[in-house]
């Protein structure tokens, strides 16, 4: 879904444009209004904006002013100027630029909605890339990237030392070890299971390749894969380089942090459009010291696989999760004792090796099972159970799936039935096939659990949403404005509410706004232009162009009807 933003210092020109494309719903456009090149500039500070619709000549920040502020923000955006002939050298300025087109504001508005239209096909144009695997072939640079991979993984998992100054510039990596990093996880959620392994290379590096030409430019970065074939990122922005003065480093974040969130959803569209991948994506909402990588890696790891609905790929920022909306629905009363946290370092520094327990944290149901059956179905013919090998794969499996239980606090959801003793006794099962049985019968209800704790988490968020929008019907409803509200991007919660409730957000919006409206105008005294305002309606004449369009009818015909038939009733 594309962004657009309306700017205007007139509030009726922005008003008119906005119910204009609002009721194309063709175009699937998230549509967002400004009345001046500060609020625009909120805008562009709260979440990615894709096409800018604005005037050129406005009080305080004009047109070029703007359009300065948007190219630091999100360089990729379209940016469509409404201008008058006496406007012309501003115009002239502007289209010096890339991204950047007009309109005379004498123009219909046919032409208008079409250089909209346009804006969109290049977007779309610009996200379709071809020959991906070729240029894949050709860009990779297998040695030095392995060796990369190597160092990287091994700081990630703790073995490593956090690196010197000029060691990365030998490895040929443009990061400082002055400044922290942000880290950005990544999954193929859709990754063919049974092709090949330089195919899947291949495939993998066109991933590689989309992220690259959409946020490239804007960071230093390194990119690693890990042996379960999620990718890894080390993020630096580039606004920390090349500047004679002292950067404000928390501020070079937070806009870089803000940036990525939003071309992250960019390049799932990409990724889903050009190459049918799935990509889901866990980000670190603050930068990471070098010495803190490796428990920010495992963290994201974990939250991956915070799934939230089905079926969907994820975009998720660490500290947003962690809040009070999205925060865990499992057990949040578990606590470790000071002697614990030892052990709880080694243990987590041995799940990030896991591979068994990674595929059911990420609920891969199927290649868990292949891997669990290559596991553990050879022991089911071995009759004692004195066999030193049959014990060490019961227990390699067996401590995958309390692993799991432990981190996800699940002991108290476990049922009688699955005594978790018998994970490690295997004297506590009566033959070896039994007790490979136990394992089987314990994962898929472990998977169960994890199928009803997305649509829970799903749920809590519409729910909410559903709560939100109830209590502020005549406020700013816009899909950005709602996201904020749950800490999901506004195009997650799009499809997401779609998914739970077989309907369009801004459909359900819609409703609940036309059925307060009805009841406003059922009272005996009431005005227009105050239910316009309580159902977040700007003027009366945009009231009544939304209420016409849904009723049948004016407001004014709706309520004098209304009044008419209680009359008659009386009689």
């Amino acid at each position: 879904m594309n962004r657009l933003l309306i700017v205007d210092d007139e509030e009726i020109i922005v008003n008119g444009l906005y119910e204009t494309f609002l009721g194309m719903k063709g175009l699937d456009l998230d549509i967002c209004k400004a009345y001046s090149g500060a609020e625009a500039i909120e805008w562009l500070n709260r979440t990615r904006i894709d096409i800018v619709l604005t005037d050129i000549r406005m009080p305080e920040i004009d047109g070029l002013e703007l359009l300065k502020e948007i190219q630091k923000f999100w360089p990729q955006c379209k940016v469509i100027f409404l201008t008058g002939f006496a406007e012309f050298e501003y115009v002239y300025q502007a289209i010096q630029h890339n991204n950047v087109s007009y309109i005379l504001k004498n123009e219909d508005q046919e032409k208008v909605i079409k250089a909209v239209r346009d804006a969109i096909d290049e977007i779309n144009n610009d996200i379709r890339v071809e020959n991906l695997i070729q240029k894949a072939r050709e860009q990779m640079d297998m040695a030095r990237e392995l060796y990369q991979r190597d160092y990287f993984l091994h700081l990630l998992r703790g073995t490593s030392a956090e690196p010197g100054k000029g060691y990365l510039d030998k490895m040929g990596i443009s990061l400082s070890p002055d400044y922290p990093v942000i880290l950005l996880l990544g999954n193929v959620d859709n990754l063919p299971g049974d092709i090949s392994y330089w195919d899947r290379i291949q495939f993998l590096y066109s991933i590689k390749l989309v992220i690259d030409r959409a946020i490239g430019a804007e960071i230093h970065n390194v990119y690693v894969m890990d042996e379960d074939y999620k990718f890894i990122m080390l993020i630096q922005p580039q606004a920390l380089f090349g500047s004679g003065n002292e950067p404000d480093i928390p501020g070079i974040f937070m806009k870089c942090i803000t940036y990525l969130t939003g071309m992250l959803e960019r390049i799932q569209l990409s990724c889903r459009e050009s190459l049918n991948a799935s990509v889901s994506f866990s980000l670190s909402g603050e930068p990471c010291n070098w010495d803190g990588l490796s428990g920010k890696y495992y963290s994201l790891n974990q939250m991956l696989s915070f799934r939230i609905g089905k079926d969907m790929e994820i975009l998720l920022v660490d500290n947003a999760v962690e809040d009070r909306m999205l925060g865990p629905t499992m057990d949040s009363d578990w606590t470790y004792h000071e002697s614990d946290y030892e052990l709880n370092e080694i243990l987590r520094k041995q799940r990030a090796r896991d591979s068994l327990g990674q595929l059911l944290e990420s609920g891969s149901r199927g290649d868990y099972y292949k891997h669990l059956s290559k596991t553990v179905d050879p022991i089911r013919k071995i009759d004692s159970k004195n066999n030193l090998l049959a014990n060490e794969a019961f227990l390699m499996a067996s401590m995958s799936i309390l692993s799991y239980i432990n981190r996800w606090k699940l002991n108290e959801k476990i049922p009688a039935c699955f005594s978790l003793k018998k994970l490690t006794n295997i004297d506590r099962h009566e033959t070896w096939s039994a007790a490979v049985d136990f394992l089987y019968d314990l994962s898929e209800y472990l998977f169960t659990l994890q199928n009803d704790e997305q649509k829970k988490r799903a749920d809590i968020a519409v729910d909410y949403i559903q709560k939100y929008a109830g209590d502020h019907l005549g406020e700013d409803l816009s899909l950005v404005r709602l996201a904020e509200q749950v800490y999901l991007n506004p195009s997650y919660l799009s499809r997401l509410f779609k998914q739970v409730k077989g309907m369009n957000l801004s459909d359900f919006i819609d409703g609940m706004r036309i059925k307060a409206a009805m009841e406003m105008l059922e009272k005996d005294a009431v005005k227009i232009h105050d239910v316009a305002k309580m159902t977040g309606y700007d003027s009366a004449a945009s009231f009544t162009r939304f209420f016409r369009k849904m009723a049948g009818c004016s407001p004014l015909e709706y309520h004098e009807s209304y009044l008419t038939n209680k009359c008659n009733q009386r009689r």
